[in-house]
């Protein structure tokens, strides 16, 4: 597989670990863990109320599915995954995983996914969760930080495909949790972004720290732009993918009119998305 891409994703991680080390003349700062810990039950002290939809539970996860969005939901308890028995973005601890039935976006092959792995164990194990959680702590202990595609977490089951833009980026709680939703696109290389090949895509942390919650949802964007014109939308892409400043430029354009776009321009709309993470509930067990 091409690992090039995937150094552009984790530069600023680094800087921001970095930034958070204390000096020897000053008291030394709470651990991460801590500060996680404390921003988590700050902003999850208030559940969220019941919505209408579908009932989803398995074991220690519930969830619903707002009216419309799918018929249902495959439950299933995963068992662990080695190097020696799957693929490396396979690799993972059992854990749960939902794959949503009659999904209302029926194009492309992503799936529409809900999974929990217990959070320590699966970045033990696997070194995409590890980066992932990582970036999502950071981002947990300083809310107020930027939100831009290179501190952002990725999907940790994807391997070493690049996070090739995110957009409509922002802080999201659920029962019991919080963490960070985004729209991306990933690739081997460096490609176009189109109305169809991109999803919803959200990592979220318990208030404990115990559970990952990881969430992929196909949508399509407002845009005009396909394989076959892919600078439909006045952006164009760059006819020297080698030229980083041009893709960097290209990306970032992309993602200002995404983010500029209306929540329910999108299909399914990002409110409608958003409701389903905020009804996911993680029992200690």
């Amino acid at each position: 597989m091409n690992r090039k891409w995937l150094s552009l994703l984790t530069g600023a991680l680094l800087v921001t670990l970095a930034c958070g080390l204390g000096s020897a003349s000053t008291p030394a700062p709470p651990a991460v863990e801590t500060v996680v810990a404390a921003t988590l039950q700050a902003r999850t002290a208030n559940p969220t109320t019941a919505q209408a939809g579908i009932p989803v539970s398995f074991q220690n996860v519930a969830w619903v599915i707002p009216s419309g969005l799918a018929n249902g939901a495959k439950s299933e308890l995963v068992p662990a995954a080695t190097d020696a028995n799957s693929d490396p973005w396979s690799v993972a601890p059992e854990h749960i995983s939902f794959t949503l039935t009659s999904y209302s976006l029926t194009e492309g092959s992503i799936e529409a996914v809900v999974r929990v792995y217990p959070a320590s164990e699966y970045a033990a194990v696997n070194g995409w969760a590890q980066s992932s959680l990582t970036r999502l702590r950071t981002i947990l202990a300083s809310p107020a930080m930027p939100l831009t595609n290179n501190v952002l977490s990725t999907v940790p089951f994807y391997g070493d495909a690049a996070q090739q833009y995110a957009a409509q980026p922002r802080l999201l709680p659920f029962n019991g949790g919080t963490g960070v939703r985004m729209l991306s696109q990933y690739g081997q290389g460096p490609g176009p972004i189109t109305k169809d090949n991109s999803f919803y895509h959200y990592e979220g942390l318990t208030s404990d720290g115990k559970y990952l919650v990881a969430v992929v949802l196909p949508v399509s964007l407002p845009l005009k732009a396909t394989a076959s014109n892919p600078s439909a939308d006045g952006i164009p892409f760059p006819t020297d993918i080698a030229n980083t400043a041009g893709l960097t430029s290209y990306y970032q354009a992309v993602s200002d009119l995404l983010n500029a776009a209306a929540p329910e321009s999108f299909q399914p709309s990002l409110t409608q998305l958003d409701a389903l993470i905020k009804s996911i509930t993680v029992r200690p067990k």
